[in-house]
């Protein structure tokens, strides 16, 4: 069961609850209306879908990327929150959420009956360990997504309070990732390997592991959220060459995979067929060359502005991804809220006035920029390729640095470097905008005062929505104007799945990133 949350204004409840504060409700409704498989659900099923790469490390506190990390780990860890498709933030073990007046406190309300899988309860104590597990930075390696946390305590068996340094209405959106997993402390402090056994509370448990090949998972019995557990099994594996993943899927052997904008030429011969289906999501993720920009050579706006009219976007769209790439020039996509439709168009394909902006800039013209990219990885390489040649026309020399997935965000935020790669989107635009360009791991320069001040403001829960959105604007229109990034396109989610599956065009976290989530997800007897 999922649930479906409003916000109401703090002033409307103070007499009905006896409080003064921005609270947020809860009302229990079915999961996400699915249009697929009309036939019964087969709970003695395995769903079996494939990614890109298997996580090395099972530690949710311990994540070294996200978007690879969620869809392994958030069958065997709750959090206190979830993202359903929306996108909304709803509950999962806190039944509801309640902002103090200064938007610097939130009292979480949980639910009695969830429990860790070796029994123990899943009570205030236990969330209150797990989360000072994550933001340990001796302990964890995602201590800095919750930095906006001042103090956890328990109030009483069911009621969690998390004080903030600031107001923070993207904290139930922040705890609703794997980085927020709620882990059983006690168990891990008494032995227990996390990396084979886990010490979760999810709908699920390891089975097998085969590092860098597979996991498989079986049903936990007596589970909180039966539709949260359709398939008995999972088996989610690791396919990294893209042609190899796609014929998988063509063959049968998985139910689903993510499909690249490459691809999408492709896989019409594959939907041709009867059996296979296919979900495009909205575009909220975009490709960039993401940049250092306090890099010799790139601290002067205008020479990160000539970056960005060098190059061709739409050539890429078309030669490249199949036309599911839109070109853009800001943070925030067209339809997500906050996009400046001021500068939807801010940076066209210009070769001369790149040269003119680098001219007057008294770039060196010996510039050279080293950019990491995943290799092997598929289209980012060939995009890679395109940029260095078309950086080359004005004059800007590219060396690109093939590193594996598991090392590129890690290498990139020791700076000096760009990372040709995808900039991960969150349920909350200014959640998009804080985590990509405030955090030192994805943007190791400091962003402008002025943005970081106009992002801070979008977080006070007691903002309307109409001065939140104005405040996403100008963040992105400083972003594009100053070239945080050398912005390229925008890029939907798109899933195949057999016709067998369920869930698959209502996965939470695809609505705003390119990932599973399997949730609610399974597969029909017919």
């Amino acid at each position: 069961m999922s649930c479906t949350i409003r916000t109401v204004d703090r002033r409307a409840v103070a007499i009905a609850f006896g409080v003064i504060g921005a609270v947020v409700l809860a009302s229990c409704s079915s999961p996400p209306a699915s249009n697929e498989a009309a036939g019964e659900i087969d709970r003695t099923a395995t769903l079996r879908v494939a990614g890109n790469v298997v996580p090395n490390n099972l530690d949710p506190h311990q994540s070294g990327n996200y978007q690879i990390d969620f869809p392994f780990l958030s069958p065997v860890y709750d959090r206190l929150t979830q993202a359903v498709s929306g996108p909304e933030i709803v509950p999962m073990v806190a039944q509801s959420w309640l902002f103090s007046d200064d938007g610097r406190s939130v009292d979480f309300s949980l639910r009695g009956d969830a429990t860790f899988h070796d029994g123990t309860p899943v009570d205030a104590a236990a969330v209150v360990a797990s989360l000072n597990r994550a933001r340990d930075p001796q302990r964890s390696k995602v201590a800095g997504r919750f930095d906006m946390i001042s103090g956890i305590e328990a109030i009483d068996d069911t009621t969690v309070r998390i004080g903030t340094n600031r107001p923070a209405m993207d904290l139930p959106a922040a705890l609703s990732t794997t980085e927020g997993a709620i882990v059983n402390v006690k168990a891990i402090e008494s032995g227990l390997d996390i990396n084979t056994t886990g010490a979760g509370s999810g709908p699920y448990e390891f089975d097998q592991v085969r590092p860098g090949d597979r996991i498989t998972y079986t049903r936990h019995d007596g589970y909180w959220d039966p539709e949260a557990q359709k398939p008995a099994r999972l088996e989610l594996i690791g396919i990294a060459d893209d042609n190899s993943r796609l014929n998988a899927f063509r063959s049968g052997q998985v139910d689903a995979v993510k499909v690249d904008p490459d691809q999408y030429h492709e896989l019409g011969n594959i939907l041709a067929q009867p059996g296979f289906k296919f979900h495009e999501y909205p575009t909220v993720q975009s490709y960039a060359i993401q940049l250092d920009i306090g890099t010799p050579g790139l601290a002067d706006p205008r020479v990160r502005q000539a970056l960005n009219y060098a190059i061709d976007r739409e050539g890429i769209n078309s030669a490249l991804l199949d036309g599911k790439c839109a070109p853009l020039s800001q943070p925030l996509p067209v339809g997500v809220d906050g996009h400046d439709t001021t500068r939807t168009n801010r940076y066209t394909y210009d070769p001369g006035k790149a040269r003119a902006l680098l001219r007057e800039a008294n770039a060196s013209p010996d510039l050279t920029i080293r950019v990491i990219n995943v290799a092997g990885a598929s289209p980012q390489q060939e995009m890679a390729t395109a940029v260095q040649a078309q950086l080359a026309d004005v004059g800007v020399k590219v060396v690109l640095q093939p590193i594996p997935a598991v090392d590129a965000q890690s290498t990139f935020r020791k700076g000096g470097y760009g990372l040709l790669n995808s900039r991960l989107a969150y349920p909350i635009p200014g959640q998009s905008l804080m985590l990509n360009y405030m955090a030192d791991y994805r943007f190791p320069t400091p962003p402008s005062a002025e943005f970081s001040d106009t992002v801070f403001q979008s977080m006070d829960p007691s903002i309307s929505d109409s001065d939140r959105t104005s405040l996403y604007v100008q963040a992105s229109a400083i972003a594009a104007d100053d070239a945080y990034d050398v912005f390229i396109c925008g890029v939907p989610t798109m899933v195949a799945y057999s016709s067998k599956t369920v869930g698959m065009d209502s996965l939470g976290q695809s609505d705003f990133t390119s990932i599973f989530d399997l949730r609610y997800a399974g597969v029909t007897t017919s």
